[in-house]
């Protein structure tokens, strides 16, 4: 009797988790994208997020599976913004460039968006076998980082 009782709540709780973990892959594509129009590099921006659309498509089919997907972008997405904060303060010059203040402010919203997706996504995992949950997390973090390095060969860098 119980579990049926708690049946709506844990659906509930899903579908919350889901709804933020959406909002969430969504909010760190229009930043990208944004990034991407200030500085006439819209190609390179559609091209990184790519894998954000897929975990997108996945997780309106299997939310669990796509909880694997997003994680490993999440994490991808909160180490870029902070790069570059620490170029901007001087201590690193892996993320070196010019910033524009609509870009600075794009990375803030990047890492919020992955901050909150990453520790949400979390709630969103259902049982899957460890090497289902390590392929998909493989998967789309390697992808992540061939898309960025493709974002910036010349064909794609500057359009």
């Amino acid at each position: 009797m119980d579990r049926l009782r708690d049946a709506p709540a844990a659906q509930r709780v899903n579908s919350s988790a889901r709804n933020i973990v959406r909002a969430c892959l969504i909010g760190l594509a229009l930043a990208l994208l944004l990034v991407g129009v200030v500085s006439g590099t819209l190609l390179r921006h559609i091209v990184q997020i790519l894998p954000i659309v897929a975990a997108l498509g996945l997780l309106t089919r299997r939310a669990d599976w796509a909880a694997y997907a997003a994680l490993p972008l999440f994490l991808f997405w909160t180490l870029v913004p902070a790069l570059i904060w620490l170029f901007l303060l001087g201590l690193s010059r892996i993320a070196n460039g010019h910033y524009t203040v609509i870009e600075v402010l794009s990375t803030v919203v990047m890492a919020g968006c992955s901050i909150v997706g990453a520790a949400i996504a979390v709630r969103l995992v259902k049982p899957l076998r460890w090497y289902g949950r390590a392929f998909l997390f493989l998967l789309f973090g390697v992808l992540q980082f061939v898309v960025m390095w493709v974002s910036f060969l010349e064909p794609i860098a500057n359009r």
